[in-house]
């Protein structure tokens, strides 16, 4: 089995395997066993604390004297006590080591070791050997290319309430920063670098960490994903359990090496399906260290039972206006302080300043009255029942300002029965309120923006997870004449491409496929005027950029002229390619020009597109796109981001477009993905026209992925 043809069901056996292998690795040992140098550093022997009180050896077969550490010559003889190797000796040696330890029966390594894929054809081909063994044996590895982070503790933070945060990194370096924010108040469960991930990966430690009561949120910072179906699993298990995940995730290019037929494979780079992947499972993406830092902390320390309205205190009417703007960007709802509070509020407060909300004191407020009469004010701010949260807001390390109110949250945040947030905007640290604002075990930031930007992601989690669903529902089966068709490979033919999308219950405007100018004006009298005539051939995928498609064709005389020009013009363009003949369309009236396509994704699957349509699809950009499966509330949220969501409910006097039938259209579009699976390579849906009582698709292409393709799904055959 390879990790590409995982089924759920093998996918979370072995998520459950490793859940238990990953306790046993980061919980209590009896004896640790260092393979490579007996040589040790100070700072190398100092760093072996991390482990606990464990016995410890080093294995090295020339020997050598590591003082009050036993050497021993070879794996096979450490003693019964060793549950743990850490190997620091070269890729070539590596194997062999692992080999030793499944026949030692020690079920637990860590390899230091890189020079493996990073380095070339020869390092892969000693990762996969490594790999091999390591699934024969039984031994579970992390790494290799990794270290020790994973057994490293943190101290726990004055005054913290709230969980831990476990990270999860592919790289060592961008992972000690973050940890470091044990200095601001950040709590750690654990940090685990993966490396290579030559066996566990980080969607194992994904999936443990979700299971663990004391961790809050999952930080990562990853490269890739080594298989999606443990992934989806363990982000699955992650919001169902309310642990948030924060991730920064590199990688965010197009994949320039794609050649493809269809609109849908221009618009959907690696990074859109990745987003769209993080939308349906509430991933919070951040793009730097210092914001997957302070938002991790932030989901740590506030309960996702606590709104998302705020109430903002600072000491200046600048500020207050910017902390204001910030807000209204990110979608957070500022409630005003009702009348009477105010009037409460100007009890101790100049009546010069604003206390609508922001309340602002002023700033000679503070440096002027004693803490209860500070602390009274605060408690005013707290009072509003319309409000869920309070922002302090301090932009600059001056001692009588921001060391009171530093002290003020220092005062207030243990008995505060709303959560407090700070926002500390000055380089300037070395000071009382500083000091103050993290002993108080509150969350802070360092900008306004930023702040306000993680609030804004945190009311989008709650909101997302409160109605997340996710279900395992049958997939539908593929006619024999589609899976001959997609089985050839190329474009399909306007006849097959009908059949498939029919048979999916997507709706097409009224056609038919005729050989000659008589046959079409005959096609046109039935159907209605005016229609539509285009020249079909697998050979020319975008007619209209060729002038192979007419509009508004009024009377018969013009149909067989229009039909006579296509057929004579599309050989040329065709060559000794096909031709199908004309294709006559009813003419579909003015509505929403939509595209709804699929494309496969190297890592994930089919996944689903929905953008802006007709000739402004590639121009305009304006897409969303997810793996399959989607659910209607996918379908939904993906509409919503586009930038031309607004045109479906109508401007200027045009009526709603029938969003609905829309959301129908493209659940088809993905329910048809799941039945090809890897069969279809690309499908192209544009415009598909929403008017005010139906969404119907004007123009298809379909391109089969030919008989090398991936497996159709199971149910379809």
């Amino acid at each position: 089995m390879t990790f590409d043809s995982l089924t759920p069901e093998d996918a979370r056996a072995l998520l459950e395997a490793s859940d238990r292998d990953i306790a046993r690795i980061l919980g209590p040992r009896t004896g640790v066993a260092f393979v490579g140098s007996a040589r040790m550093t100070p700072a190398q022997r100092r760093q072996l604390a991390r482990y606990g009180d464990v016995k410890m050896f080093i294995v090295n077969p020339k020997g050598g004297d590591a003082g009050d550490i036993q050497v021993v010559p070879s794996v096979l003889d450490l003693p019964d006590e060793v549950d743990l190797v850490v190997i620091k000796v070269g890729p070539a040696a590596t194997a062999r080591v692992i080999e030793e330890c499944g026949t030692r029966g020690i079920r637990q390594a860590l390899i230091w070791t890189d020079g493996y894929t990073e380095t070339g054809e020869e390092g892969a081909t000693m990762e996969r050997e490594l790999a091999e063994i390591a699934r024969r044996t039984g031994v579970r590895i992390i790494g290799p290319n990794t270290n020790d982070n994973a057994f490293e503790r943190y101290p726990k933070p004055v005054n913290h309430r709230g969980g831990k945060i476990a990270m999860v990194t592919q790289s060592g370096a961008n992972g000690r920063s973050v940890v470091e924010g044990v200095t601001m108040g950040a709590d750690f469960h654990r940090w685990v670098t993966t490396g290579n991930e030559v066996d566990l990966e980080v969607a194992d430690f994904i999936h443990h960490f979700a299971g663990l009561d004391e961790v809050a949120v999952i930080a990562l910072y990853v490269e890739g994903f080594k298989s999606p179906e443990k992934l989806r699993i363990a982000l699955d298990r992650a919001i169902r359990a309310g642990k948030p995940v924060v991730a920064i995730k590199m990688g965010a290019t197009e994949r320039g090496a794609k050649a493809a037929a269809s609109h849908t494979g221009h618009l959907t780079g690696a990074d859109a399906v990745v987003n769209g992947l993080f939308r349906q499972y509430g991933v919070v993406r951040v793009h730097d260290v210092d914001e997957l830092l302070e938002y991790a902390n932030l989901f740590s320390k506030l309960p996702l039972d606590a709104g998302s309205r705020c109430a903002m205190y600072t000491i200046s009417g600048g500020t207050a206006a910017l902390m204001a703007e910030h807000a209204d960007v990110s979608g957070l709802a500022m409630p005003e302080n009702p009348p009477a509070l105010r009037e409460a509020i100007y009890q101790h407060i100049p009546r010069n300043v604003s206390v609508v909300n922001p309340v602002d004191n002023g700033g000679v407020f503070v440096m002027t009255n004693p803490p209860e009469t500070r602390q009274a004010v605060i408690d005013l701010i707290v009072s509003n029942p319309e409000v869920d949260l309070v922002l302090f807001g301090m932009n600059a390390a001056y001692g009588p300002l921001s060391d009171r109110m530093a002290e003020d949250i220092l005062a207030v945040a243990p008995s505060c029965e709303k959560p407090i947030i700070g926002i500390w905007t000055s380089i300037i640290t070395d000071t009382q309120g500083y000091r103050d604002l993290v002993a108080s075990g509150v969350p802070f930031f360092r900008s306004f923006g930023k702040c306000m930007r993680a609030l804004g992601a945190r009311k989008r989690y709650i909101e997302r997870r409160a109605r997340y669903q996710r279900a395992d529902t049958p997939v539908r089966p593929l006619s024999e004449a589609s899976r001959a068709a997609l089985a050839r490979g190329g474009v399909l033919g306007a006849a097959e491409a009908a059949e498939l999308l029919y048979s999916a219950g997507i709706t097409l405007a009224g056609e038919k496929l005729v050989q000659t100018p008589d046959e079409a004006a005959t096609a046109a009298e039935a159907m209605g005027f005016p229609v539509v005539l285009k020249l079909m051939s697998p050979d020319i995928p975008h007619k209209t950029d060729k002038g192979l498609v007419k509009l508004g064709v009024g009377s018969a005389d013009e149909v067989r002229a229009v039909a006579a020009d296509l057929l004579a013009r599309g050989r040329q363009y065709a060559g000794g390619g096909t031709i199908d003949g004309v294709l006559v369309q009813e003419q579909i009236p003015q509505g929403v020009e939509m595209i709804v396509g699929l494309t496969q994704d190297p890592q994930f699957g089919p996944s689903l597109t929905i953008g802006a349509g007709g000739i402004h699809a590639e121009v305009m950009q304006d897409a969303a796109t997810a793996p399959l499966p989607v659910t209607e509330d996918d379908v939904r949220e993906m509409i919503a981001t586009l930038r031309l969501a607004p045109l479906l409910d109508g401007v200027r006097g045009a009526k709603p477009a029938d969003r609905e039938a829309f959301v129908r259209l493209a659940l088809a579009v993905g329910e048809l993905g799941r039945s090809c699976k890897g069969a279809l390579a690309e499908l192209d849906l544009n415009p598909v026209v929403v008017l005010p009582d139906r969404a119907v698709a004007v123009d298809a292409l379909v391109v089969g992925a030919g008989g090398d393709a991936p497996a159709l799904s199971a149910a379809a055959e």
